[in-house]
């Protein structure tokens, strides 16, 4: 096991100078931020409040077009580019996008702090512009700082053509480099190799050498050729070597690298037979095979180094040492794993050597380039839907499956998924998903020994809750009923709408549910015992709800009005006639009035029915009538739906018949 690395988060900012043919001439900057990728646990959570707070503030002051983040991440998904790498692999993102300005750098916790550093890079020119090292003590400070830092960021964007154009002999150099320096002993000389690009203005190469690493280093001689024999050496000593590239321009260049070869002019053991190399999620595997030519000159090898290194033109380290012996006589070949400070889609480069038990090392193998799997690449597949949302990423080889992750806001992140390869490269998310919220998802690989770091940021958000529907209209005038009307939801998620109904608009309560998306009126009849009351003022509002039964908005209320009771009779007079009571009253104005219902009732007793009569009648005349007997009338209306006004009645009247004398 090795040391675990600090974890540092990529920030990509792009900056876009637009030029539209409606403006020529006319510069605009277009500057589109990428997801700062958090590579340890320390560092989550900060990098989307450095990202949304600088977007926040770049958006406040309209100084700088933002590019829109789902066109960047598709350009990025469809080229097959990660948010993340060296300055090539940033340029590159660079050219897919065709913009002119990246800054991006790293973002790591380290002792209780948040240290950033930010570098705005020339795409075109590969150069880097200014370098930003922001710290903060935490995430208050994150929320005042990166505001001024986004003031300075647009200042340096619109001072670029002054501040740092790049003139047209700078940008036509080229820098010239070797690489793979290598040395061996040959005979009683020491060969030196090393590999460079033919394109390149180089007409020569010097050689220098030292006794030491640190120099100083001797002119030995010149060359041509990518090939040099020293054959001033004493045996058994140790050289360092570096080379010199002469240019066209007769300027020298002076390589970085430096190689060393042990034992000079002495017989020395042969390094082992590099097969090949395989990446993984953090790790490598590299595979030898010890050398014949060992055994059959009689070195007793001991140990094998293997040395590692990152890119072509940078030292080599020794990162293990491994038994010469095999573990079982089967095994023909040596694995070794690799997992010290890896990180996600990175190349490295691989040799080992061989140690005999003379301590006499031999000199490194071939070269091996292996490169550790890329962190996945996330994008958002389709969201705007009913608690779910559907994300996808490009397929991964030699990996185990992935994690997906999930927040809302700036909370934690948390493990919402696990999905075991092979499987398709997508997945619906549908788990505690409320309506019309904004979450956020990032996604890792692992394999049986570990996990990358995150993927891109993508944001994505769930289908609100329903609008209310439109055009809600009542029928009033029905009978201890009101029907509601509305324009359907043309959206098949849907459920139904909730019908709330009360006195006033300020005591309304839920009086049914009406299913189905398509449904478009209701009848309200009260509930059994409960019915509507007659000529009642009723107020109504629609409430939309989803197929989970979450409610919207509510519509504005609107008023119905039950079918109200016939007036009282008016003008009820009763009379006394010779033998008979003539009872009279006026028509009732209602044109529904169906029947008139006269009662009677003798010396204050009960009711009787008397008489129905028509509508178009309004005079009766009572003989059936005894002597020395007060009566009293009463008549109720009653309409075509059967409903009754309140009774009025009459004075009473005394009986006109006399009682025969005995």
């Amino acid at each position: 096991m090795f040391r675990v690395r600090n974890i540092a988060v990529t920030v990509f900012v792009v900056v876009a100078v637009l030029w539209g043919a409606a403006y020529a001439g006319a510069a605009q900057n277009a500057l589109a931020i990428f997801n700062l990728t958090p590579t340890n646990m320390e560092a989550m959570g900060y990098d989307g409040e450095i990202l949304y707070t600088l977007i926040s503030a770049l958006e406040r002051q309209k100084t700088i077009e933002l590019m829109s983040r789902r066109d960047m991440e598709e350009v990025l998904f469809h080229a097959g580019l990660v948010q993340g790498g060296d300055t090539a692999s940033v340029a590159k993102a660079g050219k897919a996008l065709g913009i002119n300005f990246i800054l991006f750098g790293s973002v790591t916790k380290k002792a209780g702090r948040i240290l950033a550093t930010l570098k705005l890079m020339d795409v075109e020119n590969q150069r880097l512009i200014k370098t930003w090292n922001k710290s903060f003590v935490g995430r208050e400070a994150i929320l005042n700082e990166v505001p001024k830092f986004a003031g300075e960021l647009t200042d340096t964007i619109g001072s670029r053509e002054g501040s740092y154009a790049v003139p047209a002999a700078a940008a036509a150099q080229v820098e010239a480099t070797i690489e793979n320096l290598r040395a061996k002993s040959q005979g009683k000389k020491v060969l030196l190799t090393w590999k460079f690009d033919p394109s390149q203005p180089i007409v020569g190469f010097n050689v220098y050498r030292s006794e030491n690493s640190e120099g100083p280093y001797q002119y030995q001689g010149k060359t041509d050729q990518n090939l040099f024999e020293d054959a001033k050496i004493k045996k058994g000593k140790s050289y360092y070597y570096r080379v010199g590239l002469k240019l066209s321009s007769g300027k020298e260049i002076k390589s970085s690298l430096t190689t060393q070869i042990k034992s000079a002019g002495e017989k020395i053991p042969h390094p082992p037979l590099v097969m090949g190399g395989k990446g993984y999620i953090r790790r490598t595997e590299i595979e030898f095979v010890p050398a014949l030519m060992n055994e059959q000159e009689k070195f007793k090898i001991k140990t094998y180094k293997v040395y590692r290194k990152k890119s072509a033109d940078s030292s080599w380290e020794i990162i293990s040492s491994v038994n010469a012996k095999m573990t079982s006589q089967s095994e023909l070949a040596f694995t070794v794993e690799d997992k010290k400070d890896l990180e996600d889609g990175e190349t490295y480069f691989y040799a080992v050597a061989s140690l005999d038990d003379k301590k006499r090392e031999s000199p490194m193998s071939d070269p091996v380039t292996v490169k550790t799997i890329d962190r996945p690449v996330l994008k958002v597949e389709q969201d705007n839907l009913l608690r779910k949302i559907n994300v996808a990423w490009e397929p991964q080889e030699n990996i185990a499956g992935h994690y997906l992750y999930r927040r809302q806001g700036q909370k934690d992140w948390l493990k919402v998924a696990q999905i075991r390869a092979p499987a398709k490269p997508g997945l619906t998310d549908k788990k505690d998903l409320e309506d019309g919220q904004s979450y956020q998802y990032q996604l890792t690989s692992y394999d049986a020994k570990g996990e990358s770091g995150p993927s891109n940021t993508i944001q994505a958000q769930t289908k609100d809750l329903p609008p209310f529907p439109q055009d809600v209209i009542t029928q009033s005038g029905l009978v201890k009923s009101v029907k509601i009307f509305w324009t359907p939801i043309e959206d098949p998620d849907v459920g139904g709408y909730a019908i709330y109904r009360g006195t006033s608009t300020e005591n309304l309560k839920m009086i049914t549910k009406v299913k189905g998306h398509k449904s478009s009126s209701f009848l309200d009849k009260g509930r059994g015992f409960d019915p509507l009351k007659d000529g009642q003022d009723y107020f109504y509002a629609i409430v939309s709800y989803n197929l989970f039964g979450a409610d919207g908005k509510p519509t504005k209320a609107v008023k119905a009005t039950t079918k109200p009771r016939p007036t009282p009779v008016q003008g009820l007079m009763s009379t006394k006639g010779a033998d008979y009571i003539q009872i009279k009253w006026d028509k009732n104005p209602q044109n529904d009035i169906k029947t008139y219902i006269l009662s009677r009732s003798r010396n204050n007793g009960y009711w009787s029915n008397l008489e129905k009569l028509t509508a178009d009648q309004n005079v009766f005349k009572d003989v059936d009538l005894k002597p020395e007997t007060n009566y009293r009338y009463k008549i109720i209306a009653l309409d075509k739906d059967g409903l009754e006004s309140d009774p009025v009645e009459s004075e009473n009247v005394a009986s006109p018949i006399v009682k025969p004398k005995k």
